[in-house]
């Protein structure tokens, strides 16, 4: 276990500002850059996945602001991915305190990469928001998704909003824009706000780390959400497959 020094904390909130500002440019993989510096502190991986979850949970607190002040998010389809993965996100989440779940991430990186690889293949439709209204099998079926997602949220975390962000963009046809700052606020502020609570419940938070990590999340994330909203669609889809991309490579 690392000891509370103010170097620890430092570099803490540092990574936590660098991870939720490219997270909510990217929409989503703010577990590949602050989890793995946690860990590199000697934080055993429940504490670090529980001190990672306390600091996304901040993230849609920043770019939910931003977000909802441009009128980016669709209320009703925020209440449905929040709820339907709220219970899920917290059975991964007391998952996660008796597996690590270490030995999935390549399979998962594997999966990431074939999505980014699916994605420049195919004709590029993420710069057009032609939102779709999911009825019958098909909302069933995108349901499914958003709680094997919610699950890995709570369980393994890295890359869950690159899954999110992708069943916008292919499913509801939203565009870049509006597929990042959905996730960034159903599953930032949610379903990371959710897991947060139950690590927090479980006694696994390291209360001397969570005020910078707080603070770092929320400003990042909405200097980040500043950004992406001013560059717009072909910045944020670059940007995010760039990230994709290197997700994938890490967690192999």
């Amino acid at each position: 276990m690392s000891e509370p020094t103010f170097l620890y904390i430092l570099i803490s909130t540092f990574a936590s500002f660098i991870a939720c500002f490219f997270s909510t440019l990217a929409g989503g993989g703010a577990g590949l850059i602050l989890l793995p510096i946690l860990l590199l502190l000697n934080i055993p991986f429940v504490n670090a996945l529980a001190c990672h979850k306390l600091a996304v949970g901040f993230i849609g607190v920043g770019s939910s602001y931003k977000f909802t002040k441009e009128k980016l998010i669709d209320w009703k389809v925020f209440w449905w991915v929040s709820l339907v993965g709220l219970p899920f996100v917290v059975l991964g989440t007391i998952f996660s305190s008796e597996l690590s779940g270490e030995t999935m991430k390549p399979i998962v990186g594997v999966v990431v990469l074939l999505i980014v690889l699916i994605n420049l293949i195919k004709k590029n439709n993420s710069l057009i928001h032609n939102p779709q209204k999911l009825k019958g099998k098909d909302l069933y079926f995108v349901s499914f998704l958003l709680i094997l997602v919610a699950f890995y949220s709570g369980w393994i975390s890295a890359a869950s909003g690159v899954f999110t962000t992708m069943i916008f963009l292919y499913f509801l046809r939203y565009d870049q824009l509006h597929a990042t700052a959905m996730t960034l606020c159903a599953v930032g502020l949610f379903w990371n706000g959710i897991g947060a609570l139950a690590h927090m419940l479980m006694g696994h938070i390291l209360w001397y780390l969570a005020p910078g990590l707080v603070m770092g999340a929320v400003a990042g994330s909405y200097v980040g959400a500043s950004i992406g909203i001013k560059k717009g669609n072909a910045f944020i889809r670059l940007f995010f497959l760039i990230s994709a991309a290197i997700t994938g490579l890490l967690l192999i």
